[in-house]
């Protein structure tokens, strides 16, 4: 049993990692950022999300995509696609480490979502 306990943890922090999603609904705070994409040409939007969309499938991560000029501290003109907002830096950092399995490039930048 104690043999085991250490590779059953280790499983546990894998699924329990791979599955992070934010505590709670945030608009304002650290945000996984997993794919920006130039807004032009309108046509590449779609096979842009339909790439993230299954990247972030196959890691078991909750996206969402929306233009970056609705995110205050985002640069505009983009399409991004991002998880969270993390009320700390700590845990947004946390889950880009395990992102970077499927999105190597993903990054943290802290901001507001302004939605609709």
């Amino acid at each position: 049993m104690l043999r085991t306990l250490p590779v059953l943890v280790a499983g546990l922090l894998a699924f329990s990692v791979g599955t992070i999603a934010p505590a709670q609904a945030l608009d304002q705070g650290w945000w996984v950022i997993v794919g920006t994409f130039p807004n032009e040409p309108p046509e590449r939007q779609q096979r842009d999300y339909e790439t993230v969309r299954a990247a972030a499938a196959r890691c078991h991560l909750d996206t969402f995509n929306d233009l970056s000029a609705k995110f205050r501290g985002f640069a505009p003109g983009f399409n991004v696609f991002v998880i969270g907002a993390f009320a700390s830096l700590t845990a947004a950092d946390r889950l880009a480490r395990e992102a970077r399995r499927c999105f190597p490039d993903a990054y943290v930048k802290y901001g507001e979502y302004l939605g609709e």
